[in-house]
C-alpha cells in the first residue's frame, strides 16, 4: 500500500473556495486495520501516544473525522481531538469559569434555563440540575417523609434528631421557585473538607456543630457508593454510614437512643426499619456493595475513605512518594514554620512530588495527581490552594471527571470557608 502523505497544519482543502483549516495531527499509524481494538473503545481514558498508536478506538476516531468534516463545511475555527467524549459540563454567563453564577448544560449540550427547569420535577429535575443521576433511595426516603408530614417533609427529622434535609431534598421541595437564576447547586451546603465526590443531604441544626451526612461517589457518571458523615468543625475525617439514606438515618438515630430513650424516636425508627425492609434497603453500616468498592481502592486519603481510579495492567495509578506521616510533616513545615529556610525546604519537597506527577500524567498514571491534590485539600490550609488548583482540575479532566474539576475550582475560588445555606446566596459568594 502506498504511504499516505501527512498534511501540514495549514494545508488547504482541494476546494479552492475553502479557507485554511488547522488539522489536528494524530499518532495513529498509516495502516489502522492491523491494530487490535481497545477493549474500552470510545470510553477509554488513556491518552498516551503509545496507547493510541497500538490500539484502535473506532468510535472516537470516527467522531474526530466527522468533527473535521463539519468544520470544513462551516469554515469554523480549528478542531481539537479527544480520546473520548467529554461528560456534561457547566457553562457560565460570563468569561470567568470559576464564577458561581451559571446556567446548566445537559448531556446533549443544550442550555436549560431556570424557567425550563421549573417545568421539570423529580428525577428529571435533579439529573438536569446536578448533571448526575440519583439512586432510588433518595426518592423513596422523600416519599417516606412525605407520608409522615405531607406539608413539610423536610421537617420530619427536626424534632426527633435535630437534623434537616437539605441539598437535593430542597430542590424536590420546590426551592427553585425562590431563585432568581439557576444556582450553582454544587456549592450548596459544601463544607470545608467536602471534596467534589461528596454531596450534602442532611445537616445538623446545632449551630455549634458542622455535622452533615451525604452521598459519596467516585465519579460523577456513577451512582453513589455509600453515605458518609463528617463534622467539619472538628476534623477532616469521614465515617461511612451505610449505602442508602435509610441506613444513614437509622444508624444515627440508634446512636442517639443510647443516651436518650425517646418513645417517639423509637417509634419513628421502627417505622423507618419496616419501610426500608419492605423496599429492600439494607440498614447495615457496611454492605457487600461497600466491601466491593474497598477491593478497588488504590490508596487511602486523609478523609479515611480511600480513592478509586481506573487501574488496568499497572496503568492508571502510582503511589505518591510520601507516607501519610511524611506528608503531614512536610505540610506542617510549609504552612506553619516561622523559619524561612525550613519552609523553603518543605516547598522544594512538595514541588518534587508535583514534578513526579507530571511524569506520571505523561504515562497515564493520573491517579497520583488526584491522590496528592485531594490530600493537599484535606490538609486544610489555604496556603496550599494554589497547588491544589494546579493539580486537581487537571487530574479530574484527565480522568474524564470534568464536573468535579469545576466543583473544586468553584469551591476554592468562591470562598471555601463560607458555608452557603441559601440557594440565592450563591451568586453573591464570588
Amino acid at each position: 500500500m502506498a504511504e499516505r502523505k501527512r498534511l501540514s497544519e495549514t494545508d488547504k482543502s482541494p476546494n479552492k473556495n475553502s479557507k485554511k483549516i488547522k488539522l489536528t495531527q494524530t499518532t495513529l499509524p498509516i495502516v489502522t486495520s492491523t491494530r487490535p481494538l481497545c477493549k474500552y473503545g470510545a470510553k477509554c481514558y488513556r491518552k498516551h501516544p503509545d496507547h493510541l498508536r497500538n490500539y484502535r478506538h473506532p468510535s472516537t476516531e470516527q467522531k474526530i473525522e466527522d468533527d473535521n468534516l463539519t468544520s470544513e463545511s462551516n469554515d469554523s475555527s480549528p478542531v481539537s481531538s479527544s480520546s473520548s467524549p467529554p461528560p456534561p459540563t457547566t457553562t457560565t454567563t460570563n468569561s470567568s469559569s470559576s464564577s458561581p453564577r451559571k446556567q446548566m448544560t445537559t448531556s446533549n449540550n443544550s442550555t436549560i434555563s431556570l424557567m425550563e427547569l421549573m417545568e421539570l420535577n423529580g428525577e428529571k429535575l435533579l439529573s438536569h440540575l446536578y448533571q448526575m443521576e440519583f439512586p432510588s433511595d433518595l426518592y423513596e426516603f422523600w416519599k417516606f417523609c412525605s407520608n409522615i408530614n405531607t406539608n413539610k417533609p423536610r421537617d420530619v427529622l427536626k424534632n426527633l434528631l435535630n437534623l434537616e434535609l437539605v441539598g437535593p431534598f430542597e430542590i424536590l421541595d420546590d426551592a427553585l421557585k425562590q431563585c432568581k437564576t439557576v444556582p450553582n447547586v454544587h456549592l450548596h451546603y459544601r463544607y470545608y473538607y467536602d471534596t467534589p465526590e461528596f454531596m450534602t443531604l442532611i445537616r445538623t441544626l446545632d449551630k455549634s456543630s458542622q455535622f452533615h451526612i451525604g452521598y459519596y461517589r467516585d465519579s460523577p457518571d456513577e451512582l453513589p457508593s455509600f453515605l458518609t458523615s463528617n463534622n467539619a468543625s472538628e476534623n477532616n475525617r469521614f465515617k461511612i454510614c451505610g449505602d442508602n439514606i435509610f441506613a444513614a438515618v437509622y444508624l444515627y438515630g440508634r446512636s442517639i437512643l443510647k443516651s436518650n430513650t425517646k418513645n417517639d424516636l423509637q417509634n419513628f425508627l421502627t417505622d423507618l426499619e419496616t419501610y426500608a425492609k419492605k423496599q429492600k434497603y439494607s440498614l447495615d453500616e457496611i454492605t457487600p456493595k461497600i466491601n466491593a468498592r474497598k477491593k478497588k481502592i488504590n490508596c487511602t486519603l486523609l478523609n479515611c475513605l480511600g480513592m478509586v481510579v481506573p487501574f488496568e495492567n499497572d496503568i492508571g495509578y502510582r503511589p505518591v512518594p510520601f507516607t501519610k506521616d511524611q506528608f503531614k510533616k512536610v505540610c506542617d513545615k510549609f504552612c506553619n514554620s516561622t523559619s524561612e529556610s525550613i519552609s523553603q525546604t518543605a516547598e522544594d519537597e512538595l514541588q518534587h512530588v508535583i514534578t513526579c506527577i507530571q511524569f506520571a500524567n505523561d504515562e497515564c498514571d493520573y491517579g497520583e495527581g488526584l491522590e496528592f491534590g485531594l490530600n493537599l485539600f484535606l490538609y486544610g490550609s489555604s496556603k496550599l490552594h494554589s497547588r491544589i488548583m494546579n493539580l486537581l482540575p487537571l487530574a479530574y479532566k484527565l480522568l474524564q471527571r470534568n464536573l468535579y474539576g469545576q466543583i473544586i475550582t468553584d469551591h476554592i475560588t468562591s470562598g471555601r470557608s463560607n458555608l452557603i445555606e441559601d440557594l440565592n446566596q450563591i451568586e453573591k459568594n464570588k
